[in-house]
């Protein structure tokens, strides 16, 4: 009987340190989870931020270069009105102006694509980042002091 106690005594003993080993295992992959998750949080917020300052120099360049192309326009018409140039320079230019403004939008729409693409995945990444923020709150309260 009082082997069998024992080795009751033992066994417990046993199953005691290593859930107590397991619990401590656990919190502190919980804190390293929720260390990840916040540098992750980070780093997703800082890829957002460059796809907005992408999007407005996308949107300057734009803008600038339909600006620059209908000033260019403004000049050849000017100058075959004045110099008294043939039609068929006046439909080569005009040609061109058309051309080059379809290939400034061409790339304006894959740039702009190209930045919507990860401006999409950062704001996944910052609601998957925060969802484990969520997940492992409670380990922010295990690492302040106890008074």
């Amino acid at each position: 009987m009082e082997q069998t106690n024992q080795l009751r005594s033992n066994h417990a003993e046993r199953f005691a340190e290593k859930l107590r080993s397991d619990e401590r295992t656990k919190s502190t992959a919980n804190l390293v989870a929720y260390r990840n998750s916040k540098r992750r949080l980070e780093w997703a917020s800082d890829q957002i931020a460059r796809a907005n300052r992408d999007l407005g120099e996308m949107a300057a360049f734009i803008a600038a270069s339909l600006t620059t192309v209908t000033a260019v326009q403004a000049v050849i018409n000017i100058a075959i009105d004045r110099l008294g140039l043939a039609k068929e320079i006046l439909q080569i230019a005009f040609n061109a102006y058309i051309g080059i403004l379809i290939f400034i939008l061409l790339i304006g729409s894959l740039r702009f694509v190209r930045i919507m693409y990860r401006r999409t995945r950062a704001e996944k990444e910052i609601d998957r980042a925060k969802q484990r923020i969520f997940e492992f709150d409670d380990v922010k309260d295990s690492l302040k002091p106890e008074e």
